[in-house]
C-alpha cells in the first residue's frame, strides 16, 4: 500500500544534503534494574530484535530515492533486517556522560540509507552509575519530532514488571485502543484555498512592516550572527536537565508560562554565547518555535503536523526580568496570530513561511542570504510518571534535532516526571564550544530568580 508523500514531509527530503540530514533523534537514560543478571544487556538486545512485523511508520521506506518524483511515496517494506536498524555500542571505562555526548554527535551526524526505513536505534551500554542508553534517530520526513516522542514514549511500560513488545513492533497497532476509524479531513475547495493564500499574504505583508526593533516578529527579522553561516557535517551535542518545579516557580512569580521562562533560559545564554566571541549584534536574536497542529487524538503514524511561530530572545536586554517581559509579549502576539487562523490558514502560512527555507537550501544560498531566523527553540511535553523499557526506568530523555545551513544551534526540550531535559544541537565549526550554552543556560536561570529574590525581599522590607 501506497501512502503518498505530503508537501511537506517530501521537503525535509529535498533539504537533506552530505553537511545536513534531516533527521531528528532522541537520547533515552536507563538505570539498569537491580539484581539482573549479567545477560541482561544481551536479553534486551534480543527482545528489541525479536519482532515478527514492525509497526507504522516503522515498516515505511521511499519508493524512490528522488523525493521530488512525482510518484514518490511511503510503501509498506515486510521484510526488514532489523539487523541493521539495532545498533549494540558499548562505552569504554569509566563510561562517562561525557562520552556517551561525544558518541551521540557523532552518530547524529550520519545520514540514513534511503533503500531502507528512515530510522534507527542505538542500545549503548557501560555508562556509569550502572546505567545504559537508548538512542533513536527518525527522519524528519517520516514523522515530525513530537509525533516520534510521543510514539517512543506512549510504547514504554507504566511499572517495572509490565510485559510489552518493543516500540516498533506492530503488536502496537492491535494493543493500542484507537476507537472509531476517524474519517479524512476533507480537503479545502479552489476558492477557500484562493482566500486563505490572500488572508496569509496580507498578515505577513504586515508583520513584514513592523519596525525591526518591535518585539514582534516574523520571518526575515533576524539579525545576522555568526550562529547563521554555513554548517558542516560534524555536530557536537551537549545535554542536561532542569528542576520543573524550579522553573515553574519562576513562571508564577512573573505570570509567565514555562515556555516562557525556557525562551529566557535561551535568550539570557545565547546572549553570554555571543558576547563571549564579540559578536552580539545591535538587534535581538530571533527564535523559530515550533508549534504542533496535531489533534490530541490524531493517530501518530506517520508525517509531519506542525508549524511555526518567531519569537524575540530579547538577547539585546541586559535584565533577565526585562528579557522575560520581551518574551512574553512576543510570544503572545504570535499565538494571537496563529489562533486567529483557520486550519487552512495555518497550512498555508506553514508552507509560505517554509517555502524560503526549502528554497535556499536547495539553492545553496542559505548562509550566505539574510536569515529567516536565528535558532530554533522547541518545547515537547512528555509524560509525568516513570516509564520504563524492558523493566528499565527511564532516568531522562534529550531530544537531539536538526540543523540547516544558516543556521548552526538548535536547542530542543524535553519534560520527563518533575525535570526539563535539555538537548542542544550545533555545528562543531560554525558554533564552537557549544557545551557553553549549558552553564549560559544555568546562569540565565539563576538571574532570573535572583531578581524574584531581590523583588520579594523589598516587598517585605516596605
Amino acid at each position: 500500500m501506497k501512502k503518498r508523500l505530503a508537501l511537506l514531509d517530501s521537503g525535509w527530503l529535498t533539504m537533506e544534503t552530505p553537511e545536513t540530514p534531516m533527521h531528528v533523534g532522541g537520547l533515552m537514560l536507563y538505570k539498569v534494574p537491580d539484581n539482573m543478571t549479567e545477560s541482561f544487556m544481551q536479553d534486551t538486545l534480543n527482545w528489541m530484535m525479536n519482532v515478527k512485523e514492525v509497526a507504522r511508520p516503522f515498516n515505511r521506506r521511499l519508493s524512490s530515492k528522488l523525493p521530488m518524483n512525482l510518484d514518490a511515496a511511503w510503501v509498506e517494506d515486510h521484510d526488514i533486517d532489523m539487523d541493521y536498524h539495532i545498533r549494540h555500542s558499548a562505552l569504554p571505562r569509566p563510561g562517562r556522560i561525557r562520552e556517551l555526548l561525544a558518541l551521540v554527535s557523532r552518530l547524529h551526524a550520519q545520514r540514513m540509507d534511503r533503500a531502507h526505513p528512515l530510522w534507527e536505534a542505538y542500545l549503548i551500554e557501560g555508562i556509569e552509575g550502572n546505567r545504559f542508553a537508548l538512542y533513536v534517530k527518525i527522519h524528519h520526513s517520516l514523522v515530525d519530532g513530537v509525533a516520534a516522542m510521543r510514539i517512543l514514549q506512549s510504547r514504554l511500560g507504566m511499572a517495572a514488571d509490565e510485559q510489552l513488545p518493543p516500540p516498533w513492533s506492530a503488536e502496537w497497532e492491535s494493543l493500542e485502543t484507537r476507537g472509531e476509524k476517524k474519517p479524512k479531513r476533507k480537503g479545502p475547495g479552489v476558492g477557500e484555498s484562493v482566500k486563505a493564500l490572500g488572508n496569509v499574504a496580507v498578515n505577513l505583508a504586515k508583520l513584514a512592516a513592523t519596525p525591526k526593533e518591535s518585539h514582534v516578529k516574523s520571518i526575515y527579522k533576524a539579525p545576522a550572527t555568526v550562529l547563521n553561516k554555513r554548517v558542516q557535517p560534524a555536530r557536537r551535542f551537549v545535554a542536561q536537565s532542569w528542576s520543573l518545579s524550579r522553573l515553574k516557580s519562576v513562571a508564577r512569580h512573573y505570570d509567565a508560562t514555562l515556555n516562557d521562562v525556557v525562551l529566557a533560559m535561551c535568550g539570557g545564554a545565547l546572549r553570554e554565547y555571543l558576547l563571549g566571541y564579540a559578536t552580539l549584534p545591535e538587534h535581538s536574536l530571533v527564535a523559530n518555535v515550533p508549534v504542533s497542529v496535531r489533534s490530541a487524538d490524531a493517530a501518530d503514524d506517520g508525517g509531519n503536523a506542525i508549524s511555526a511561530v518567531q519569537v524575540t530572545l530579547g538577547t539585546r536586554i541586559k535584565s533577565a526580568s526585562a528579557r522575560l517581559r520581551a518574551i512574553q509579549e512576543s510570544m503572545q502576539s504570535a499565538k494571537e496570530r496563529l489562533g486567529a487562523m483557520s486550519q487552512i490558514e495555518i497550512d498555508t502560512h506553514t508552507i509560505m513561511t517554509n517555502l524560503p527555507l526549502l528554497a535556499g537550501q536547495v539553492s545553496r544560498l542559505d548562509g550566505r542570504v539574510p536569515v529567516l531566523f536565528n535558532v530554533v527553540v522547541s518545547n515537547v511535553p512528555g509524560p509525568r510518571e516513570a516509564r520504563y523499557l524492558n523493566g528499565a526506568e527511564l532516568l531522562a530523555n534529550y531530544p537531539a534535532s536538526l540543523i540547516w545551513h544558516g543556521y548552526a544551534m538548535n536547542i530542543t526540550v524535553q519534560s520527563y516526571r518533575d525535570n526539563l531535559d535539555f538537548g542542544v544541537i550545533a555545528c562543531r565549526e560554525s558554533a564552537p564550544k557549544v557545551q557553553r550554552m549549558l552553564d549560559f543556560l544555568e546562569a540565565a536561570l539563576l538571574e532570573l530568580e535572583s531578581e524574584m529574590e531581590m523583588k520579594k525581599a523589598r516587598r517585605n522590607t516596605a
